[in-house]
């Protein structure tokens, strides 16, 4: 399963949200269950947008999804003004496979 967060907020708390997320990655390392696939940012509109794509197994998928719903929290909790959402996400492939069609190669 992947899982989608992402995180908005203002411009002047990018160093504030990065200690935070580090801290707890450290405090609270990642399960063996979750990984974290890529994330990336972009500045623009209110402020900063983060996007993190999490791979959950399938077998601890709400274990999982606990896990990085209690990381988000603290962020929440550590940082005025940031915002989030979580998102349950599937590869295109897959989406089309849920209807019984092909993605084409690309």
């Amino acid at each position: 399963m992947i899982i989608m967060v992402e995180g908005t907020y203002p411009g002047t708390k990018m160093v504030e949200v990065a200690n935070a997320f580090l801290e707890r990655l450290k405090d609270v390392p990642l399960p063996d269950y979750v990984k974290i696939l890529e994330g990336y940012a972009l500045a623009g509109g209110d402020g900063i947008r983060a996007l993190v794509f999490y791979e959950v197994d399938d077998g601890n998928s709400k274990e999982g999804r606990d896990f990085i719903s209690k990381a988000v929290l603290y962020l929440l909790q550590k940082v005025d003004g940031y915002k989030s959402e979580i998102l349950t996400v599937a590869p295109l492939a897959e989406a089309f496979q849920l209807i019984d069609m092909q993605l084409p190669a690309v």
